[in-house]
């Protein structure tokens, strides 16, 4: 007679248990990524008007792979490093290689620094980083095509709107 009782507890127990449990957290509804730093052209003889950047390839520093290859655009989404405190990219307009594979277009210079803040989303999801405190310089040489750059949004914390104005 306790064998007979036996299972039957036992299964009921399994399946009380199978059906209280919850799954994981899983990041399958909402896909939060640490949000890139996004650049907006603009013509510096008439500031309120986009002005494309014609060629534009942009180079991180440590990276040979370009971010942004060669293309004619007015805005831009780059990454910033998510554990140090500043980017430096080379950004060269009118990018062309000449017959011996040397670039030859005009680059500058750009630093952007920042404060990198860890924002825990879940289990499932982990973490992103949000920057705060940007700030933007150009390293002055003897040929700039960008005349100044303008943050509009020092709080790098979604990928909505411009955070950079570069005029040109």
């Amino acid at each position: 007679m306790r064998k007979i009782i036996k299972w039957p507890l036992c299964i009921l127990g399994l399946l009380s248990a199978l059906y209280s449990c919850q799954r994981d957290d899983i990041c399958g509804e909402v896909d939060p990524t640490t949000p890139q730093l996004i650049i907006r052209f603009y013509d510096t003889d008439d500031p309120t008007a986009f002005k494309e950047v014609t060629s534009l390839r942009v180079l991180t520093d440590g990276i040979e792979t370009p971010i942004i290859n060669r293309q004619n655009t007015d805005s831009i989404a780059i990454p910033l490093r998510s554990f140090a405190t500043s980017t430096a990219f080379t950004m060269i307009i009118d990018s062309q290689d000449d017959d011996q594979g040397m670039e030859t277009g005009n680059s500058d210079i750009v630093t952007f620094s920042y404060t990198p803040n860890e924002v825990f989303i879940s289990r499932g999801c982990g973490f992103i980083i949000n920057y705060e405190e940007l700030t933007g310089s150009r390293a002055d040489d003897a040929d700039n095509w960008i005349d100044t750059i303008t943050i509009i949004n020092s709080v790098v914390e979604n990928e909505n709107q411009a955070h950079v104005q570069i005029f040109h």
